[in-house]
């Protein structure tokens, strides 16, 4: 939804443009006297009360107006391609109009008031899908520009003709693909437009020429077109005759525009025009949205590595933006581990021991907020350090590091249930450039024995570094045994459904035979029985 402000009748409005699966609709509101706006979701629903949205995030970022833009203008076409048929007097089938490779005075005449008639090899302008290289679609054709349009026709007689092909599915390619048609008949003779069979052709024109009692040449203009295709101007005149000149040209060209744009609102080309329509909006918002995240720094978080205090008590809450670089890749790897069958390392994740720690309790430690009664913080971060710590001390690690936090108060309870979430995130963080001393922590009330812990655990730091890279290098590897064991089982799945399929054949086949065997024994009288009569 874009807004804007205009001042109108000495009053100020707001100018709503919505922009919905189906369609874009435009609003224009007067600004209330108090000087407060209404709030986006409002404005939305007096432009469409169906409008199901719990609300709008504001875009702000680079290059906004222009992606938007894009998107608007993308139903905008300026380039048009038509189909020109020949008719002779008495044709009515379509290998009969496509063969026409011979062409009357009268028919050269009428294509030189469409459009000019030019060379296609190295044609500079819109070219309507011909070959303009190498000459695959004929040596000329007709195009014409129309107040800032591009128009090309394929002109049935110009396209190469192929001899001993009834259908001419050369010619055919071109004009059964086009949307709308002109037909010129030599003389009057039916036209119907399932003489055509194409997906695309849906509106026709029909021109057919005669000439007057002091011989001037008129043209008889006709337009017929499928069912559900709606109306479209300009309106014919009565009687629908016109001269030869600019008012012919100007005519149909713009009812073949209108018939083109009309025909798109067609039952076949709406749907399409609506999942095209409905895909392209999605993407933007979804660009959009990615964009302002980028441009605000929401969800960018600090250095890899470094972590924010978080009040105590508060649980890291899933997919708040706040992860780090390589969250994506351990989300998928937590999401193909189902907890049903989750490790004894994840099992231990949830139990929260604190007797097995890691130098990122040091680090985690750091970076919290000391509490009155001991000095340390006990927030959820140094929570999931732990439950860190106990992923990759159970994966196969033989030692740990000294009991840094050993004199806090008994095990802790259970963690909550989204404990496993930040333990594997917590997995993600640079152990090399986040696990360091630094000279003024603000932790003066920490004892010399955890100081010395911690010079040992900064000792420490390259093993504990590598310990996690094989962690996660084993957690993509079984990451990509399970997709391959996921396409095996999909394998086995289809090939027990066409056994199914194929017994349920056999059976109906055998079911139906049996009935056939029934019906015959039953038919068939009793040779005893016939003789005793006899």
């Amino acid at each position: 939804m874009s807004l804007k402000n205009d001042h109108m009748a000495g009053q100020d409005h707001t100018r709503i443009l919505l922009r919905l699966r189906s369609t874009t609709m435009h609003g224009l509101i007067p600004t209330p006297n108090s000087g407060i706006a209404p709030s986006p979701l409002r404005m939305a629903k007096m432009v469409n009360d169906q409008v199901n949205v719990d609300n709008f995030m504001a875009v702000m970022c680079l290059n906004a107006s222009s992606l938007i833009s894009t998107f608007d203008e993308h139903v905008l076409v300026n380039t048009f391609k038509f189909g020109v048929l020949y008719q002779k007097y008495g044709q009515t089938t379509e290998e009969e109009l496509f063969g026409n490779n011979e062409t009357s005075p009268a028919f050269n005449e009428f294509i030189e008031i469409l459009g000019q008639r030019i060379i296609l090899r190295d044609h500079k302008g819109y070219r309507g899908g011909l070959d303009i290289m190498n000459g695959h679609t004929g040596t000329e054709a007709v195009y014409e520009r129309f107040y800032d349009r591009e128009i090309m026709f394929h002109v049935a007689p110009l396209l190469p003709h192929t001899a001993g092909d009834a259908q001419q599915l050369q010619r055919k390619r071109h004009v059964g693909n086009d949307i709308v048609a002109i037909v010129f008949q030599e003389k009057a003779t039916p036209f119907t437009p399932d003489m055509i069979a194409s997906h695309f052709l849906h509106a026709f024109i029909v021109v057919t020429p005669f000439e007057t009692a002091d011989g001037e040449t008129r043209y008889k203009v006709a337009v017929t077109g499928r069912h559900d295709v709606p109306f479209f101007g300009p309106t014919l005149p009565q009687p629908p005759i016109f001269r030869k000149g600019r008012e012919l040209k100007e005519f149909l060209l713009t009812k073949l525009i209108n018939a083109e744009n009309a025909c798109y609102k067609a039952f076949k080309f709406a749907e399409l025009e609506q999942r095209t329509r409905a895909s392209l909006l999605q993407g933007l918002a979804d660009k959009l949205k990615e964009k302002t995240v980028e441009f605000l720094g929401t969800g960018a978080g600090n250095e890899p590595g470094a972590v924010s205090p978080q009040p105590e008590g508060t649980p890291k809450q899933e997919g708040s933006g706040t992860e780090g670089p390589g969250s994506k890749f351990l989300n998928t790897v937590r999401k193909v581990l189902n907890p049903k069958v989750r490790s004894p390392s994840v099992d231990t994740n949830l139990s929260g021991d604190g007797n097995k720690n890691n130098v990122l309790n040091k680090k985690m430690n750091l970076h919290d907020t000391p509490t009155p009664n001991s000095g340390r913080s006990k927030s959820s971060i140094a929570s999931s350090s732990a439950s860190a710590v106990s992923v990759r001390s159970a994966g196969g690690s033989g030692e740990s590091s000294p009991d840094v936090t050993s004199r806090v108060a008994p095990p802790r309870p259970p963690l909550h249930d989204h404990s496993d979430d930040s333990s594997l995130n917590s997995v993600d963080l640079d152990p090399l450039g986040a696990v360091y001393v630094d000279s003024d922590t603000g932790l003066e009330s920490m004892s010399s024995a955890e100081a010395g812990a911690n010079a040992r655990d900064q000792h420490n730091t390259p093993r504990d570094a590598d310990q996690l890279r094989q962690e996660v290098c084993r957690l993509k590897n079984d990451k990509l045994d399970l997709l391959k064991q996921n396409i095996t089982w999909q394998n086995e799945i289809k090939c027990l459904r066409e056994r199914v399929i194929t017994l349920q054949a056999e059976l109906a086949a055998a079911s139906k035979e049996r009935r056939h065997r029934e019906q015959t024994a039953t038919i068939i009288p009793n040779p005893s029985t016939h003789d005793s009569t006899a």
